[in-house]
């Protein structure tokens, strides 16, 4: 099956280099493209990505105006025919051997998302102190608000098979930092299945990301997701889909960390 890989990427000149590099190497598929997003960038990210695309026909570029991480992933979701589409930071924070992971198990059922908070997860290095309480805060109000039983929603890996793509794309209607929520819970009500799958995650430097100022507005944002899906429920009159575990969620625990990095199971 063929994989799209898309990169959202804004004004990462210091970043997407290094990550095209190391995907480029693990991911040695001649099928596997690599789809860097460009969202607007003032910097030299188009012209690194174009210097990989003269050396590897696999990379492919497509430059959006500023429509923001989930805005752009769309448009690049939406400009796919591969059979599994996902998408990955272009800090490299998910190394390509974990993305080849997700992506075997989106292939078996469906979707697959990394999960951070997974017992099997491997953080090399530790979160700051307020991110980590931030994000379990957030995580806490979506399983409250929206009934999703995911323990990490913002991770930013997830792989999708081309079906479910189709289904789903059309019904979202975020594109700011609220979209990885907004695509897991249509997902979800649609009766998709998706498994997390823990992850390797190396936290990166000069992440945009604030603590405090960012996490304020996801969760104005998040209130507004929870709005507009019960009045979307009202309207249709779908039950509500009880908070559970995911299927399989579990299945792809790694019984040998060391033995994973950098390569398939």
């Amino acid at each position: 099956m063929r994989l799209d890989i898309v990169m959202p990427a804004h004004n990462e000149e210091h970043r997407i280099g290094p990550t095209l590099d190391s995907y480029r190497a693990v991911c040695a598929d001649p099928q596997t493209q690599f789809v860097v997003a460009l969202d607007a960038c003032t910097d030299a990210t188009a012209d690194i990505v174009a210097d990989h695309a003269r050396r590897d026909a696999r990379v492919v570029a497509h430059e959006f105006p500023k429509l923001g991480k989930g805005g752009v992933v769309m448009e690049a979701f939406a400009r796919s025919d591969a059979d599994l589409v996902g998408f990955v930071d272009a800090d490299g924070a998910t190394p390509p051997g974990e993305l080849l992971r997700i992506a075997d198990a989106a292939r078996e059922v469906g979707g697959a998302i990394a999960c951070r908070h997974h017992p099997s997860a491997v953080l090399p290095a530790a979160r700051p102190p307020l991110r980590r309480l931030t994000s379990a805060g957030f995580s806490f109000a979506v399983r409250r608000l929206l009934g999703l039983p995911y323990a990490d929603t913002q991770c930013g890996a997830k792989v999708l098979r081309r079906d479910v793509v189709a289904d789903v794309l059309p019904a979202l209607s975020t594109r700011d930092l609220l979209f990885d929520v907004d695509l897991l819970q249509v997902a979800r009500d649609r009766g998709h299945a998706l498994a997390e799958v823990p992850t390797i995650w190396v936290d990166q430097d000069g992440s945009r990301v604030s603590a405090v100022k960012d996490t304020r507005r996801m969760g104005a944002g998040l209130l507004r997701l929870w709005a507009a899906r019960r009045r979307r429920r009202e309207r249709d009159r779908v039950p509500a889909v009880p908070a559970a575990r995911p299927a399989a969620a579990r299945r792809f625990d790694r019984p040998n960390v060391p033995a994973l990095i950098g390569g398939r199971r």
